[in-house]
C-alpha cells in the first residue's frame, strides 16, 4: 500500500485521517501487554500490544515514518517479540548498574529488518524499568535545516534553541516523576547574557523537573540551550536511575547538514549542538554514570547513506569496491573511533535479515484479526506472502499483507 494514502496531520488540532477502509474495527486485539516480564525466550514469536499512556514515549517523543503509519492503522499497536528482542533486554539489564560508555549499542542489518521496531521496544521496556529515556526517533530532523541555529562565539558551535527546546519539552513529559527527585549540584542562571530583567537564577538544590518547567515556559526559547546542557550534566552524574539515549537515523549525524555558514557552505554536523551531543554521547567522550547509548542505523536511507567512517568502523562491508583514495573525515574518524568494537567502543549488534515462520505467523495474524483480510484462504495466504518477501519483516507487511488489501 503506498504511503500516499494515508493523510498526515499537519497539526495537533487536525488529526490524521484514515481511509474508510482502514477504521479500526469495533473491538480492539485482545494481546497480551508488552511489558519486562513478557520479553522472555518462551514468548519468542508472541505479539504484544503497548499500553500509550500520556507519558508512553512513542506519544510523546513520536515514531519513525513506516511505524508511524502502521501503529495508525491498527487498533492496537503492537509489535513482535523477537530473539534478538530478549538479547536486547539482557543487555540492558547488565547496563542499569554501569557507566554507558560499557553499553553503546548500534543496531545493524539489512533494510526493513526490523532495527527501528527493536529500538522502539528498548525504549518501551527502559521506560516500564524505570529508567530515564530520552528517544530520537528521526534524527535526520536535527539536521535537515527545519528548525532554527544562531552560532555561538563561546562554544563555537551553532546553536540550536528551538529544537532543544522541544527535547527538553519532551524529556520532561515523559520523565517528569525522576526528574522531581533529582535536583541541582550546583546554582544555574539563565539570562545573563539577555535583558537583565528577566536573569533567573536557580539554587543548588532546585528540583531538575522546576529547571525544566521554565524552560517550557520560555516561548522564546532563548532559555534552551543552556537548559538541555544543564540537565544532560546532571544526568550524567546521578545514580539514582540509568538513563537511556535511543537514537534512529543515526548513520546520519555523519553526513554534512542542510544548514549553512554565512558564506552559503554546508555547516559539518559536529558543528551543529544537538548532534554534537549525540556523537559525544556515541563515542563514550560523554557518559551518563548509570545507563545506555543504543542507535540505529537506516539502511534504506538514499539521502543521507552509511558514510565509510561508519562502515569502516563497524566492520559492515562495502557493496562495492571502495577506492583507497576516497577522502575520510578525519573529524568523523576520532568520533568513529570512540565506536571500535576491538578497542571497548560501540557493540555492533546486528538484527536478523528475516522473520522466523513463527515471528512472520504471529504478526499476519494480527493483521488478518484487525483487518479482516477478504482472501478466506489463509494458511495459502500467509505462506505465498512469506516467500515473496524473502522473510524481510518490513517488506512482508507493506509489500505482503497491505498491498493485497490497498483499496482500489
Amino acid at each position: 500500500m503506498s504511503e500516499d494514502k494515508l493523510k498526515l496531520p499537519k497539526t495537533d488540532k487536525s488529526p490524521a485521517v484514515l481511509p474508510e477502509q482502514f477504521e479500526p474495527m469495533s473491538t480492539s486485539l485482545n494481546l497480551p501487554l508488552f511489558e519486562p516480564k513478557a520479553i522472555t525466550r518462551k514468548n519468542v514469536g508472541t505479539a504484544a500490544g503497548f499500553d500509550l499512556t500520556p507519558t508512553n514515549p512513542a506519544k510523546v517523543f513520536g515514531l519513525p515514518k513506516k511505524m508511524f503509519l502502521e501503529f495508525r492503522i491498527l487498533s492496537t499497536p503492537c509489535s513482535v517479540i523477537r530473539d534478538v528482542t530478549v538479547e536486547t533486554k539482557h543487555k540492558l539489564e547488565k547496563a542499569k548498574d554501569s557507566s554507558s560508555k560499557d553499553s553503546r549499542i548500534v543496531l545493524t542489518g539489512r533494510a526493513g529488518c526490523g532495527k527501528s521496531f527493536l529500538l522502539h521496544q528498548a525504549v518501551q521496556y527502559a521506560k516500564s524499568e524505570g529508567w530515564i529515556v530520552l528517544y530520537i526517533p528521526r534524527a535526520k530532523t536535527l539536521i535537515n535545516s527545519t528548525t532554527t541555529y544562531t552560532y555561538d562565539l563561546r562554544t563555537q558551535t551553532y546553536l540550536q534553541p528551538q529544537a532543544s527546546y522541544r527535547i527538553v519539552e519532551k524529556l520532561l513529559t515523559v520523565n517528569s516523576d525522576a526528574l522531581s527527585t533529582l535536583t541541582l549540584s550546583a546554582p544555574f542562571t539563565v539570562g545573563a547574557d539577555q535583558d537583565k530583567s528577566k536573569v533567573q537564577v536557580f539554587k543548588e538544590g532546585t528540583k531538575l523537573s522546576e529547571v525544566a518547567q521554565a524552560c517550557v515556559k520560555d516561548k522564546s526559547f532563548q532559555s534552551a540551550c543552556g537548559t538541555l546542557e544543564v540537565l544532560m550534566r546532571e544526568l550524567e552524574g546521578q545514580t539514582k536511575f540509568p538513563v537511556l539515549m535511543a537514537i534512529d537515523d543515526f548513520q546520519s549525524l555523519f553526513h554534512d547538514t542542510a544548514y549553512r555558514d554565512p558564506f552559503f557552505r554546508p555547516i559539518k554536523s559536529h558543528h551543529l549542538s544537538l548532534p554534537r551531543l549525540i556523537l559525544e554521547y556515541a563515542s563514550g567522550k560523554r557518559n551518563f554514570a548509570k545507563g545506555a547509548f543504543l542507535s540505529a542505523l537506516t539502511a534504506s536511507d538514499t539521502q543521507y547513506t552509511i558514510p565509510l567512517e561508519l562502515q569502516d568502523t563497524l566492520e559492515l562491508g562495502n557493496r562495492h569496491p571502495v577506492s583507497p583514495y576516497v577522502q575520510r573525515s578525519e573529524t568523523l574518524l576520532q568520533y568513529a573511533s570512540g565506536l571500535d568494537a576491538n578497542a571497548g567502543g560501540l557493540q555492533n549488534l546486528k538484527v536478523p535479515e528475516k522473520f522466523s515462520v513463527e515471528e512472520a505467523q504471529a504478526l499476519f495474524e494480527v493483521w488478518k484479526d484487525d483487518l479482516a483480510l477478504t482472501n478466506s484462504r489463509h494458511d495459502e495466504s500467509f505462506m505465498a506472502k512469506y516467500v515473496e518477501s524473502d522473510g524481510n519483516p518490513r517488506d512482508f507487511v507493506w509489500k505482503g499483507v497491505l498491498a493485497s488489501y490497498a483499496p482500489s
